[in-house]
């Protein structure tokens, strides 16, 4: 699925580059303290590294290339330290050991954390402001993704949006082999303990992904029930949203409990628990399921065509995960730099190199992102199959594909689901201690 940029095109990226010295990766203690320092915390091929697997190919690494751009735009030098995480869990120790970041791009959970625990600084207003002609982001983001940030509350009821500037999102489902089970069955949570996918199905093996599944398979009926209450127009948009956020964010004892016997039967039927692996298995064809997030579904299914296999992605019909990656700044960031490097990566061209790069889909919209989703996946001219496939959610009134059928169940359906398919969609909120100590309890006991 991926295709190179223009010779044209890479030139004209390039032109602004200007001579550097390298980037510093090394995890250490820092606390910045400096004007002509920013110091960043992301994960491990999250940014476009550039070279030959760039978009642009023979270009360089985006965070190098910002410290060019930077000084261009404000005629301030900056270094830039980018460094390299695990996971959340790791960021969050690193933090409380003292380390300090001026920008970290952590999962939502985590970001709700760090601000329940005012670790974190508001965006400054500027940063809002769309007639600065550098502020890419608010110039770019897209209007769901606006809406998304700006309903969603803090435990203060502060808005999301006004920490967090949103990098990728997407949402959790299954890759499967439609030859080797039948879509019907994929749609449900309930594949995770069907029979037919006894031993041919792997779940992730973290505390969060297992209890959301688990309240999916427990609340499966209702949450069925109530969206035929609300595709009949007897609920609201904004009533059936407040629903799924309740059912699916329920941490109740009496639930837990409930959904600990769910995720029992599941473990038996499961062939096995994973983090990286199961992609692998995946698309070799060694399995024929796996729970996965979408940026790494599109992986997937991009590597088993080269293996000649084709796969699917189905989200349940019922409720699935909301998830994104975002940035915040910490106490004492140095503010200018930060946002300036925010909306470095939403300049069209960047967003679509890291796109590329990442397989992840960005929180930027806009003509140019379009055009590339449009290159992407549009419908060849000979295609016979093909159906419209409007994305004016994303982007707005009026963006509309023309692709093949297959991509309405394939790699644009898991990069940019349609509007039925993102009405049902929520975000998982963060567990406070006590939540968080009865849910690793629980499945602890279980895997």
């Amino acid at each position: 699925m991926k295709k190179k940029l223009s010779v044209a095109l890479c030139v004209s990226f390039l032109l602004c580059a200007f001579p550097f010295s390298g980037c510093n990766h090394s995890s250490s203690s820092f606390q910045n303290n400096n004007d002509d320092v920013l110091r960043v915390a992301s994960w491990d091929e999250y940014i476009d590294e550039g070279g030959e697997d760039s978009y642009a190919e023979g270009s360089r690494p985006l965070y190098e290339e910002f410290e060019d751009w930077y000084f261009q735009t404000t005629g301030k030098k900056i270094k830039v330290e980018y460094v390299t995480l695990q996971d959340n869990e790791t960021m969050y120790n690193k933090i409380k050991m003292g380390d300090h970041y001026d920008l970290l791009c952590p999962s939502e959970y985590m970001m709700m954390k760090m601000a329940a625990e005012d670790r974190l600084q508001k965006l400054p207003d500027s940063f809002f402001d769309p007639s600065i002609e550098t502020n890419y982001y608010v110039q770019n983001l897209s209007p769901y993704i606006k809406e998304v940030f700006e309903n969603g509350k803090l435990s203060d009821g502060t808005p999301w949006s006004d920490y967090i500037a949103g990098y990728m999102w997407g949402s959790t489902g299954f890759v499967f082999d439609p030859e080797k089970i039948d879509r019907e069955i994929m749609t449900s949570w309930n594949a995770l303990s069907n029979e037919a996918c006894k031993r041919k199905i792997t779940a992730k093996d973290n505390v969060r992904d297992s209890y959301f599944m688990g309240l999916g398979m427990h609340y499966e009926n209702e949450l069925l029930a109530y969206k035929q209450r609300f595709e009949s127009g007897e609920v609201s948009r904004e009533n059936y949203k407040a629903f799924l956020a309740d059912k699916m964010n329920d941490t109740s004892e009496e639930t837990m409990n409930a959904v600990k016997k769910r995720l029992e039967t599941m473990r038996g039927n499961l062939y096995g628990l994973e983090t990286d692996e199961g992609k692998l298995d995946v698309a070799s064809g060694r399995l024929a399921s796996s729970y996965q997030w979408s940026g790494d579904a599109v992986y997937i299914l991009d590597l088993a065509e080269e293996n000649d296999i084709y796969l699917e992605y189905s989200i349940p019909s019922s409720a699935s995960n909301l998830w994104f990656d975002g940035w915040v700044m910490m106490k004492g960031a140095n503010v200018d730099a930060a946002t300036a490097f925010i909306n470095f990566l939403s300049i069209p061209e960047n967003v679509i190199r890291n796109m590329y790069y990442i397989g992840y889909t960005s929180c930027i919209g806009g003509d140019d992102v379009f055009a590339y989703v449009e290159e992407t996946y549009a419908a060849d001219e000979d295609e016979t199959d093909v159906e419209e496939y409007p994305l004016s959610y994303f982007f707005g009134e009026g963006y509309t594909l023309q692709v093949a059928s297959e991509q309405t169940r394939r790699q644009l359906f898991a990069q940019y689901p349609d509007q039925n398919t993102i009405d049902r969609l929520v975000v998982m909120k963060y567990f406070d201690k006590k939540t968080n100590e009865r849910a690793n309890r629980m499945w602890n006991n279980i895997k």
